[in-house]
Formats: C-alpha cells, sequence, structure tokens
C-alpha cells in the first residue's frame, strides 16, 4: 500500500514540475524577443491604460522615474523595468481598487495578491507577457498605481 502511494505521489510530483517548467520556459522566449526599451514603453503603456479605470478627475503624477532594477537571484545583466505613478485627486477608498480588478481581469491579468481589508494593496499579473501592476496606498494614505516588466536581458 505504501509503495502504490509513494508512486502516485511521486508522479503527481513530477507532473507538477513539468508544467512547471513549461510554463517557465514559455514565459521565457516571450521575454527572450522583449528589448529593455521595449519594457520601458510595455510599463508606461500599461500604466496609462490601467488609469482609465479610474474616474476622471484622477491625475497622475510620476513618483520617480522609470528606472530598470537587477532581477533578484539572477545574473547581473538580467533586470526588471519598474514605472510608479502617484495617483492625485482620489481619495485612498476601496471602490478605486475595485475598479482597477475588473480592469486588470477584463485586460488578462490574474489576481496575485489582494491585502485588503488590512492594506490598500493589489497586485496582478498580466497573463500573456508576465508584467506585473500594482495599485496601492502609502503611509501618507495616497495612492500609487505601477507597472513592472518580467526580468529580461538589460540593454537589449
Amino acid at each position: 500500500m505504501k509503495v502504490v502511494v509513494l508512486v502516485v505521489a511521486r508522479r503527481v510530483f513530477l507532473a507538477f514540475v513539468a508544467a512547471f517548467l513549461l510554463s517557465s520556459c514559455s514565459a521565457g522566449q516571450a521575454e527572450s524577443a522583449m528589448t529593455e526599451s521595449d519594457a520601458y514603453d510595455r510599463v508606461e503603456a500599461y500604466v496609462r491604460r490601467a488609469a482609465t479605470a479610474l474616474p476622471a478627475d484622477a491625475r497622475l503624477e510620476q513618483a520617480a522615474p522609470p528606472s530598470s532594477d537587477n532581477c533578484k537571484g539572477e545574473p547581473a545583466d538580467r533586470v526588471i523595468v519598474n514605472s510608479t505613478y502617484f495617483v492625485r485627486g482620489l481619495a485612498d477608498e476601496d471602490r478605486h481598487f475595485d475598479s482597477m480588478l475588473r480592469w486588470w481581469e477584463a485586460h488578462d491579468f490574474e489576481l496575485l495578491d489582494d491585502l485588503r481589508p488590512e492594506r490598500h494593496y493589489v497586485w496582478v499579473r498580466n497573463r500573456s507577457d508576465g508584467f506585473r501592476m500594482s495599485l496601492r496606498d502609502n503611509e501618507k494614505g495616497e495612492l500609487l498605481l505601477g507597472a513592472q516588466s518580467p526580468c529580461l536581458t538589460a540593454g537589449r
């Protein structure tokens, strides 16, 4: 009996590993064709497009210049491109997070994390290209909308 359970458990584990490796390969192939410049363009486009889900009186103000940072646990030539904007003209309310989640779901994003009600923080990933986005508040109650590329080769 124990042998059968071990064999089944091993098969399930191997199937999981195979599925993970296949999904990693397909994401890696998609990102390998993307240049760092393309990623800068795409994070900016995602932020601009997602902001259309917010009320008309919302204004974006750059929180920091777009940047690329080294990928954690990756070779030095691998980077993630980031862009973050303050969302001005809106109160820090759940309804804005709900609106953004509906927009993301309609545009092929999957929910990675939602820390509400303890904190206003929602994080999603695009199913087709691996780009991630977030809407969050800070300690001052300001809203921030951000986008981040998957890990890619720097300078291409």
